[in-house]
């Protein structure tokens, strides 16, 4: 009986003795860096809170003026670090004070919740002094001038804004003058750039070619087959010899053409072959396969036979005229050094 009153009474002892080092463990706190500030300057206000495991912590709430005369600036975070079964939490707080004299910091009241009740204990910090004093001014010397606002040199940082902003002005206002220009003129604002145009020979022979190969007769399509005959024909007049030839009927082309002083074999062709195309797109004439080709073949002989104009042949005779003169002088040269060595040798 005896050792059943003794091991009570020794877990008695043991909670009471926890109980009080719990207690004694929970605690919360605040301190200021310094006492004493002068007038304006910053310090700060550490809250310190250590509680045990299974509570929550209730921070006190804090307004711009914490007291009379004490005003907060900034509200940092909340820092925690477990250890040993306690919580331990931390907050920095920065205060100033725009008055001289001695305040106080109240007491801050910090809320404990147990978790397992909802009861709330309460807990308060102690009391904190500041003192906060003017500058020591000597009124024994003169007050000097208030002066006034330096202005400093612009950065280029400061100035590149500005450039940038006149700059996407200026691009703005061109890149709208061009847009409604060459929307007037039915023009698209970006066009591809044009690739360098064929001479008009080269260009009537390549598409008479194209036409050769798309076999367009052989699949009865005479009258496609002869309009693009004449359409490459008349494009070729108008480049090569300068007069309108898609407004002119076939005669009238003759009839320029005449005036060109141009192979007339060669014309004799050309005249063959718009005769039949114009018989083929306006009488529904058929002609024999022959003819179809022998229309396209005209066509060719009278482009390579009038692609040079008549000064720049005779230019080119000239030029082959010189070139053998040339090499009959090199040639009659070389024998003059030739019958000189012969000479000398004998």
């Amino acid at each position: 009986m005896k050792s059943i009153l003794k091991a009570s009474l020794a877990g008695l002892i043991t909670i009471l003795f926890m109980n009080v080092a719990q207690a004694q463990m929970t605690s919360v706190t605040a301190t200021l860096d310094t006492n004493a500030i002068m007038i304006g300057d910053q310090i700060g206000l550490n809250l310190k809170a250590n509680i045990p495991k299974g509570f929550l912590l209730q921070w006190p709430i804090l307004n711009d003026t914490i007291a009379p005369h004490i005003e907060m600036i900034k509200s940092g975070k909340i820092d925690s670090a477990s250890s040993n079964g306690f919580t331990q939490f931390t907050r920095h707080i920065t205060i100033t004070s725009f008055d001289s004299g001695y305040f106080t910091v109240p007491p801050l009241q910090f809320g404990l919740i147990h978790t397992g009740t909802g009861k709330i204990d309460t807990l308060n910090t102690q009391m904190l002094y500041l003192h906060v004093y003017t500058p020591m001014v000597d009124t024994s010397k003169a007050f000097k001038e208030i002066k006034g606002i330096e202005s400093e040199p612009y950065t280029f940082g400061e100035i590149f804004p500005w450039v940038l902003l006149v700059l996407i002005g200026i691009a703005a206002i061109i890149f709208l003058t061009l847009f409604i220009r060459n929307r007037k003129k039915n023009k698209p604002m970006f066009a591809k750039k044009a690739k360098p145009k064929l001479p008009p020979y080269e260009q009537a022979i390549k598409k008479l070619e194209e036409l050769r190969l798309a076999r367009m007769w052989q699949s009865g399509k005479l009258k496609v087959y002869y309009t693009d005959i004449t359409d490459i024909m008349k494009e070729y007049f108008t480049d090569r010899f300068g007069f309108e030839a898609w407004e002119m009927t076939s005669d009238e082309i003759l009839n320029c053409l005449k005036q060109e002083n141009l192979n007339s074999q060669a014309v004799g062709k050309l005249k063959d072959a718009l005769e039949l195309s114009d018989l083929v797109k306006f009488a529904k004439a058929v002609p024999s396969p022959l003819e179809n080709e022998i229309t396209l073949n005209y066509c060719v002989d009278f482009v390579n036979e009038s692609k040079n104009p008549p000064q720049l042949e005779e230019e080119a005779e000239e030029k082959d005229v010189d070139e053998d003169e040339e090499k009959d002088k090199k040639k009659s040269g070389d024998k003059t050094v030739e019958n000189k060595e012969k000479e000398g040798g004998e």
